[in-house]
């Protein structure tokens, strides 16, 4: 009864306030970010409980409160003035700095508005494998524009639309040298960017909540890629009028910013690359092969595994259905804003270099339609939409390239086009569908 008495008195209010500093030091890691982890912070409140309610308080359960709250404002402070400068550590490449939610519809992804980034980067794989030795480094120019698009500017009349996925933003390749920008030097014609990573279903809803704003011209081209790799591993959605999309409230849109200041806590991802270093990538996750002059070149297996599967087994997957549905959506879409629209299938890195996957003598393989090719070719044809195989195209002019100088369509590290590919895609782009201005 007396200990009782005791803590109920003036000792437990200076208990309260001491506890209540450790858990403003906590909330404070929480709140910026620092920790998401609730596990560590069950550990953290474990001594503020003993604090509350253990048989002494003396100068050195207060001292474990105030040690507690120091370092927790100081990691904190940290934090806060490491952020601008972090993110060039951190990351391999700009494109996953600057990455984040869409406010006003949080199931869309934007880069930051007005994005002006020159350093260097390397690639996708080389980054996945851990290797350092894999990495093929270059600089890199990486710009947006006010909507979160990789342009300098959105012209005041756009004649051509680029839409798809991380191939067609141009991932790892400096701005000057990606195919939209590339377009529109050689062609005279201007060319608007609307990719951003992610799947069919995504940069349908791009084009859609996206094109009212732009100013197309009457003879407009829409030019969608899209990829054999990674496509069909998005299930996509089932919402095709924008007026029924579940738009955020304003109050909605600033949790989603508030999330994203979470997420680019710089302590908090210097934490999940360390744990990441513990969970290393299933053998068939970054493939890495040489060419005869022993350079590394690495391949996404699970991409990879795409591009082998037959157009029987392609057909016959829920999420093939749901991207002719996004088809026949895009192309209702399309025709609502007087574009043209052409697709466009782009190979992965295997199907047009898979004499080095197998490291065999280099050599052109006929064909290097995938499955997925045929199937997006049969369901174009039902819906009598523009379809365009790349795959055969890259094969030659890989082959052409690699016997004048070795080089490749690809990066070496990185699942993406490197500057090679970037100007074999306009050249194909130039000789099936956009002509140059006189």
């Amino acid at each position: 009864m007396n200990q009782f008495t005791r803590l109920a008195g003036p000792e437990m209010i200076l208990r309260a306030r001491y506890a209540a500093l450790g858990l403003i030091g906590t909330g404070l890691l929480y709140a910026e970010g620092v920790l998401k982890n609730a596990v560590i912070e069950v550990g953290l409140v474990v001594p503020i409980l003993w604090v509350m309610v253990s048989s002494r308080f003396s100068d050195r359960e207060k001292g474990i409160m105030v040690a507690m709250a120091a370092g927790c404002l100081t990691l904190v402070l940290c934090d806060l003035l490491v952020r601008p400068i972090a993110p060039g550590y951190l990351h391999y490449a700009p494109h996953n700095m600057y990455s984040r939610n869409l406010p006003a519809l949080p199931m869309l992804g934007r880069w930051d508005a007005d994005v002006r980034f020159r350093g260097m980067a390397y690639g996708d794989l080389a980054a996945m494998s851990g290797n350092s030795a894999l990495r093929e480094p270059r600089e890199i120019v990486f710009q947006t524009d006010p909507w979160g698009f990789r342009n300098e500017r959105r012209p005041e009349r756009i004649d051509i639309v680029v839409l798809g996925d991380s191939f067609a933003a141009g991932l790892g390749t400096t701005q000057e040298r990606i195919f939209s920008t590339l377009l529109e030097r050689i062609s005279g014609r201007s060319v608007y960017n609307l990719s951003y990573p992610g799947g069919p279903y995504d940069e349908f809803l791009n084009w859609v909540i996206e094109s009212p704003a732009l100013q197309l011209t009457a003879n407009a081209d829409l030019i969608w890629i899209l990829y054999t790799g990674n496509d069909l591993q998005d299930a996509g959605g089932d919402i095709w009028d924008s007026a029924t999309l579940p738009w955020n409230s304003a109050i909605g849109a600033l949790a989603v910013q508030y999330r994203t200041f979470r997420n680019r806590s710089p302590l908090n991802q210097l934490m999940e690359r360390i744990r990441a270093r513990f969970h290393a990538p299933a053998a068939d996750d970054v493939l890495v092969r040489g060419l005869p002059d022993g350079r590394p070149v690495l391949f996404a297996g699970w991409q990879e595994m795409w591009s082998r599967r037959s157009a029987d087994e392609i057909t016959t997957l829920v999420n093939f259905t749901r991207l002719v549905k996004t088809m026949e959506a895009m192309a209702r879409a399309a025709t609502e804003r007087g574009v043209r629209l052409s697709i466009f299938i782009m190979p992965t890195k295997g199907q047009v270099y898979p004499w080095v996957v197998h490291q065999q003598q280099p050599s052109i393989e006929p064909g290097g339609s995938s499955g997925f090719t045929r199937a997006v070719l049969a369901a174009c044809e039902t819906l009598g939409l523009r379809c365009f195989d790349t795959a055969p195209f890259l094969v030659r002019e890989a082959a052409t390239l690699y016997q004048s100088s070795g080089e490749l369509l690809w990066w070496r590290d990185d699942t993406h086009l490197g500057d090679a590919g970037h100007h074999a895609v306009v050249k194909f782009l130039l000789e099936h569908i956009v002509p140059t201005v006189p």
